[in-house]
């Protein structure tokens, strides 16, 4: 009959202790401070400061990282541990340049018309249009006759967490693809009258491209959606693991509480609700409010670790 393997206690002697590199290298914690870690917080700030820079004519062609990299104690740029979100303002007849060290670059057209290329693909965008290209290739943003504002966010520092480089052409799971605005509009109106009139928390639309269709991802750590409540309602409390960054795209009265603290909603700005963070959304105004977000779940549904619920 089998038995349980047994740990037995030996000696060796005459053979003399030998410290190398690898064994000075090494560490050894028991279970009483392994996991006595503790991390700074992920803040949830509303970047109002840096929304009103990116529409400065003054500020010109320039990217405005949204970075809370000091707070959280990272030693990369990052708006989350995983997310690096940023404004663009682009110019009239202008270009702004830039090679993200990540997986994607997801898009958000707040302002003009023009285009974004990346090696053979161009993708030319309006007002509201979604867009996302692969990272770890240079990308161009081109601005037509009037100056540009782009919501541009990344995977940056989960690369950079790991000292890792993006895949290479051609093995890339990141597909460009272009979400036009009325295509969005037209699913968000089929979703919302799939509800039939009944009561709802609100209603999203998750944005995916083919090769990543069965996971509903727009890469494999991230998700994007936008998201729609309608007026005189409430979304209530629930948590999740995974963080959310969002872009307030309407929404004039509107307001969310996050663990206890009300955030009033103002137009374009950028709100980082904390993960597992009691949180709810509230549109006071006599329109529905629209926000786009994007959060690492992707990793947490890979993981089977999402755990969102009600509160």
């Amino acid at each position: 009959m089998p038995q349980a393997a047994q740990i037995k206690e030996t000696k060796v002697s005459g053979i003399p202790r030998i410290d190398t590199s690898y064994t000075q290298r090494a560490r050894y914690f028991d279970s009483e401070n392994a996991f006595n870690i503790t991390h700074a917080p992920v803040p949830g700030h509303s970047f109002v400061t840096e929304r009103d820079r990116a529409f400065d004519p003054d500020t010109g062609t320039k990217l405005i990282l949204l970075d809370q990299s000091a707070a959280m104690k990272i030693a990369f740029p990052a708006t989350t541990p995983l997310v690096l979100a940023s404004y663009a303002r682009v110019c009239a007849g202008d270009t702004l340049t830039h090679t993200a060290c990540a997986t994607t670059v997801c898009g958000f057209v707040i302002q003009g018309s023009g285009r974004s290329s990346q090696g053979e693909d161009t993708i030319e965008w309006c007002e509201g249009d979604v867009f996302c290209l692969p990272g770890g290739v240079s990308i161009s943003h081109a601005s037509d006759s009037e100056d540009s504002i782009l919501w541009l966010v990344t995977n940056e520092p989960q690369l950079a967490f790991e000292r890792l480089a993006p895949p290479k052409e051609g093995s890339m799971l990141v597909q460009a693809a272009h979400f036009p605005a009325n295509v969005i509009k037209r699913e968000l109106e089929t979703a919302d009258e799939k509800l039939n009139g009944r009561p709802s928390a609100g209603l999203a639309v998750v944005l995916s491209t083919e090769a990543l269709e069965e996971t509903r991802n727009i890469s494999p750590s991230l998700t994007l959606a936008m998201n729609q409540l309608r007026s005189k309602s409430v979304q209530p409390p629930h948590r999740h693991n995974a963080v959310a960054v969002s872009l307030v795209v309407n929404g004039s009265q509107c307001y969310s509480m996050i663990d206890g603290i009300r955030k009033n909603w103002d137009p374009w700005v950028t709100v980082v609700t904390p993960p597992e963070s009691v949180h709810s959304h509230h549109n006071d105004g006599n329109e529905q409010a629209n926000w786009l977000i994007v959060q690492d779940g992707g990793l947490y549904y890979h993981c089977r670790t999402m755990g969102f619920s009600y509160s």
